[in-house]
């Protein structure tokens, strides 16, 4: 009854492995969700110069069903993902999920000034008005599931927590050269 949920960027649509996986997962009927995270742009690219016609008709190649979602919308990704995992464990067909959403910040630590290639306008519109955590927790709030009060303690708590695992990592020593390759490969036994 277990359900695989793969993880990618729309720019692993442009890798023949990823074609491979979803052919072989349809010919052998596997409980796998495609999850597909469109942000909008393949690194610096905007996914319509990059990848030609619709991003869900890769998968709808192989006799993949295909969904897509509103991928800042909480609760339309958790519905969608309820009925596609209720559906695999039946022994249903694989699935991919177009989830549109966008990407923030920059594709890399050097990604820093991205006017060249996406606006200030977009980001804010972005970040203003079609925030997923901020359109959440008004949610919770107008549900009366949570107050401000316990959401804002949840965000102080969740970065709190991000900082100490910065600040450990910071100060870990790094490993000793022996253990690179640890772990990494089975060992025979024979």
């Amino acid at each position: 009854k277990d359900v695989t949920v793969c993880f990618f960027g729309d720019g692993a649509l442009g890798q023949g492995l990823l074609y491979e996986v979803m052919n072989m997962a349809a010919l052998w009927k596997l409980p796998v969700i495609y999850a597909c995270e469109n942000n909008l742009y393949g690194e610096y690219t905007k996914v319509e110069e990059m990848a030609a016609g619709a991003l869900t008709a890769r998968a709808a190649a192989f006799g993949i069903e295909t969904h897509v979602v509103d991928g800042q919308d909480v609760l339309a990704v958790n519905q969608l993902a309820r009925e596609l995992v209720a559906r695999a464990r039946r022994g249903e067909w694989p699935f991919f999920i177009q989830l549109d959403t966008y990407r923030y910040y920059g594709h890399h630590v050097g990604d820093i000034n991205r006017e060249y290639y996406r606006s200030k306008a977009e980001e804010t519109l972005w970040k203003t008005e079609r925030d997923p955590i901020t359109n959440f927790g008004s949610w919770l709030t107008v549900e009366k599931i949570a107050t401000e009060d316990e959401l804002k303690a949840i965000d102080r708590s969740v970065r709190a927590e991000a900082e100490a695992a910065v600040a450990y990592a910071l100060a870990a020593p790094y490993p000793d050269a022996a253990e690179v390759r640890m772990h990494v490969y089975a060992e025979n036994a024979a």
